[in-house]
């Protein structure tokens, strides 16, 4: 008898796994059809400008998509072209941005500006896919959708065929439940985008363009869903295997958050400043060329949300003391 039940338990536990490895392999190739959208990238050089703004200066495009054998001139601020070839090498597995260049063969270039737009505003890529939520864009303004678009199709074409991503069987797993589902705005994104040392301007700029937050805000490491409250800081979230990063509060708490601490002056100038620590992944590069009224604008929105007490220690830390620290 208990040999019996032994074996109704081995066959019950069998047919779930089966079953759940059916499930998954069967989600991993969803399509998706995204809202129609009527977009045109333009060649005015005005919109195009303000596409590299986005691009190059608040939203840090290269950061994932630019080609890593120039990560020197990256750091030093130039403009790397976009042909990818980084790899983030997460729990879920390994995932490589791709190649934004207008290449026909390995990048963007028979992509349609619809297609760019949908990917861009509602995570679904040019073959119907749900795409990994790694770009969340999908508040940029109406115009700002064309004007990214149009920057992207006035760049030199570089061939370079970036591998396909390679999701392990947790990734898989992620892929097909969490992450199923392609992910769109959070709220109807605007038709023109605001300007301007304005609090309205700072909140479209953090929220959607400049995403402090995915940084600044703690993160389930195996899924990317935020666990801890927004612009509060976050420990431990890059590791280069020598120094580990904690992205600081950046709320205005009085004890723990940087803008408890610093005028909207000081806080200029420190981004005016750039880089202080080597080591730090925080995009220097483009920020310290922000529109002195973008810059005012972010502080004035961060000054404006509810500030939150956490200390997430140095930013910076070689990874013994951290995992010394708990």
């Amino acid at each position: 008898m208990v040999r019996k039940i032994f074996l109704g338990i081995v066959l019950v536990v069998v047919v779930f796994i089966a079953g759940f490895a059916a499930f998954v392999a069967s989600r991993q190739h969803l399509k998706f059809v995204a809202p129609d959208m009527a977009v045109a990238a333009s060649t005015d050089s005005t919109v195009i400008a303000r596409g590299h703004y986005i691009v190059r200066r608040v939203t840090n495009c290269a950061g994932c998509h630019g080609d890593t054998t120039k990560s020197a001139a990256l750091l030093a601020g130039e403009d790397v072209p976009l042909c990818g070839g980084y790899v983030f090498d997460i729990p879920p597995g390994k995932f490589c941005p791709r190649n934004i260049t207008p290449d026909n063969e390995t990048g963007i270039g028979t992509f349609t500006d619809k297609q760019l737009a949908q990917a861009l505003r509602y995570g679904i890529g040019h073959d119907g896919r749900a795409l990994l939520p790694f770009m969340e864009l999908q508040g940029l303004s109406d115009e700002d959708i064309v004007a990214v678009i149009s920057y992207l199709r006035s760049q030199r074409p570089v061939h370079n065929l970036v591998p396909a991503h390679q999701p392990n069987v947790l990734g898989r797993v992620v892929m097909a439940t969490v992450l199923a589902k392609p992910v769109g705005p959070k709220e109807p994104p605007l038709h023109v985008s605001p300007h301007g040392a304005t609090t309205e301007n700072g909140r479209y700029l953090v929220e959607y363009v400049a995403l402090c937050g995915s940084c600044h805000t703690e993160r389930n490491r195996a899924t990317g869903q935020f666990t801890g409250p927004k612009f509060g800081g976050a420990r431990d979230f890059e590791n280069n295997g020598k120094v580990s990063w904690s992205p600081p509060n950046i709320t205005a708490d009085a004890q723990t958050g940087r803008l408890g601490k610093l005028t909207e002056d000081e806080f200029v100038a420190r981004f005016r400043a750039g880089r202080t620590l080597p080591d730090s992944p925080m995009p220097w590069q483009g920020f310290s060329k922000m529109d002195e009224d973008d810059l005012r604008a972010i502080y004035r929105y961060l000054k404006s949300v509810p500030p939150v007490t956490n200390d997430v220690g140095p930013a910076m830390a070689p990874v013994a003391a951290k995992k010394g620290n708990g």
